[in-house]
């Protein structure tokens, strides 16, 4: 069943730090790291900087959207993810689950 994996991430005072070359190292392996995944089965849908001043927003600085094909297929996206030290350079809060139509969605809301 397909899976929607939303990321919101912050730069940590370690990632601030690190050297413009450090960085690009790290992103390498961010790269590289991704070859790993089937792109059929995980798929970046949208990225980008969280914008300021949203009614009711968030005060986290990025987000990433995620289409993957199974939750095993996100929870191995967001296991490579932490394997690359993501997290020691990046506060991130996940969300995610099973992507439904809105009766369906309004059907759980209703139920709640």
């Amino acid at each position: 069943m397909l899976h929607t994996l939303i990321e919101l991430y912050t730069a940590t005072p370690a990632w601030v730090a690190l050297p413009p070359a450090q960085r690009s190292a790290f992103f390498a392996r961010i790269g590289a790291g991704m070859q790993q995944f089937d792109p059929d089965r995980i798929a970046p849908v949208a990225m980008g900087r969280v914008a300021e001043g949203v009614a009711q927003g968030i005060g986290e600085q990025f987000y990433a959207v995620w289409r993957c094909a199974s939750r095993q297929d996100a929870d191995a996206l967001m296991t490579g993810i932490a394997a690359t030290g993501w997290h020691d350079y990046f506060t991130t809060t996940h969300a995610l689950g099973a992507v439904d139509g809105l009766p369906e969605h309004l059907a759980d809301l209703a139920a709640a």
